[in-house]
C-alpha cells in the first residue's frame, strides 16, 4: 500500500470533517466492507472479486474517506472473512473516532454457543449485527434466530439484513422476528433488493423489479423500529449514474418512513466496480457520495439532507458515543 496523505496521520475528526464542498454538516457512510490482502493472519474465506483484492483494504478506505470528505462509516463484516472478524476488528479499533463495526451472526451454531459469540462480538465493540438469509439453515425466524434477533435487541444491536436473493421471500419471517422481540431495531440493506439479481443493475435484461416485494418493505413502515439503507444503488437502479430511475422510490420512502429512518451507503469497494463483476455501473467514491444531491428532489430539504446523510446513522451506530481521536500510528 502506498503511504497515507500526510493529513491522514492526523486526528480523525480532524481530517474527514474538513470538506471542500459541504453540502451536510457531516457525511457518514453506513454501508461499506473492507478486507485484507489474503495474507496471514487475515486469510480470505471466499475470495474477493480479482478486480478488488487488493483495492478492499483499511488503508484504501482510509484514502477513499479522506478524499471523499467522508466524516465516518460503517463497516459492514464481507463474505469473504465470513465469521472471522478479526480484520474488521482491527480496522474499528485502529481508529474508534471514523469506523464503526457491524458483525455477521453465525446461525450455524447452537443456540447458545450463537448467542455468546454475539455478546462476545458486542463486548469487542461491534454496535450492529447483520443477518443474512442465505446463512440461515432453517429461516431468519427459525430458533436460533429469534434468539440472535432478541439477544440483538438486549444489547442494543441494530440488525442489519440482507435480502440478496429478494425481499419477498424473507418479509414474513422478519415481521415474525419483529413481532417476537419488538424492542428490536432492523435495518433493511439496499433498498430492499427490490431488483434481481442483485449483482449490478445494468446486466442487459436480466435485472427486474420486484414491485410485490417494494410495496412489502414499504409496508415495514408501519413498524417504528424498522430503517432503510438508500445504499448500493447501483444495485438496484437501472440506469446510469446518478440513477434517476430511483428518484420515484426514494419519494416513496421518505412519505413511508421519514427522512430519520432512512440512510444513504455506497457498498464500496463494490461501487467502484459497479457490482460484484465490472459493469457499466462502475462509479468513483466521490461521484457515489453526491448521488442524492444530484436528485434535486423537492422532498429532501437540507434537514432531510442531513439526516439521510449522517444523522440517522450518526445516532443509530453509537458514533455519538466516542469523542477520542484517533492516536494509532497508520
Amino acid at each position: 500500500e502506498p503511504p497515507l496523505s500526510d493529513a491522514a496521520h492526523k486526528s480523525c475528526s480532524d481530517t474527514p470533517l474538513a470538506r471542500s464542498d459541504p453540502f451536510c454538516e457531516k457525511i457518514i457512510d453506513s454501508h461499506l466492507h473492507i478486507w485484507s490482502d489474503g495474507q496471514a493472519p487475515y486469510q480470505w474465506v471466499v475470495d474477493p472479486p480479482p478486480e478488488l483484492q487488493s483495492t478492499g483494504t483499511y488503508e484504501t478506505l482510509i484514502r477513499s474517506l479522506e478524499s471523499a470528505g467522508v466524516s465516518g462509516a460503517l463497516v459492514v463484516q464481507p463474505a469473504n472473512h465470513k465469521y472471522d472478524h478479526s480484520y474488521v476488528l482491527d480496522a474499528i479499533s485502529k481508529c474508534p473516532e471514523l469506523l464503526r463495526g457491524m458483525c455477521l451472526a453465525n446461525p450455524t451454531l447452537p443456540v447458545p454457543e450463537a448467542v455468546a459469540e454475539l455478546e462476545r462480538l458486542a463486548e469487542q465493540g461491534f454496535v450492529a449485527v447483520r443477518f443474512n438469509p442465505a446463512l440461515f439453515p432453517d429461516g431468519l425466524d427459525s430458533p436460533v434466530g429469534k434468539a440472535l434477533f432478541e439477544k440483538a435487541g438486549e444489547l442494543v444491536l441494530p440488525v442489519g439484513i440482507m435480502c440478496f436473493s429478494g425481499f419477498t421471500a424473507q418479509a414474513p419471517a422478519i415481521e415474525a422476528l419483529m413481532k417476537s422481540s419488538p424492542d428490536t431495531t432492523v435495518v433493511i440493506d439496499h433498498w430492499g433488493f427490490f431488483r434481481q439479481p442483485a449483482t449490478g443493475g445494468l446486466l442487459g435484461d436480466a435485472g427486474v423489479n420486484d414491485e410485490e416485494a417494494w410495496e412489502k418493505l414499504l409496508a415495514l413502515a408501519q413498524y417504528p423500529q424498522v430503517y432503510v439503507k438508500v445504499s448500493a444503488l447501483f444495485r438496484v437502479s437501472g440506469e446510469p449514474w446518478p440513477h434517476e430511475d430511483l428518484k420515484l422510490r426514494l419519494q416513496q420512502l421518505l412519505k413511508a418512513f421519514g427522512s430519520y429512518r432512512l440512510m444513504w451507503g455506497s457498498d464500496w469497494p463494490f461501487v467502484t466496480i459497479g457490482g460484484n463483476t465490472p459493469t457499466s455501473m462502475a462509479l468513483e467514491y466521490r461521484k457515489a457520495v453526491q448521488t442524492l444531491v444530484m436528485f434535486q428532489l423537492q422532498e429532501l430539504g437540507p434537514e432531510q439532507m442531513e439526516d439521510i446523510m449522517w444523522r440517522t446513522a450518526y445516532h443509530l451506530f453509537q458514533f455519538s458515543e466516542c469523542t477520542d481521536s484517533c492516536a494509532i500510528e497508520w
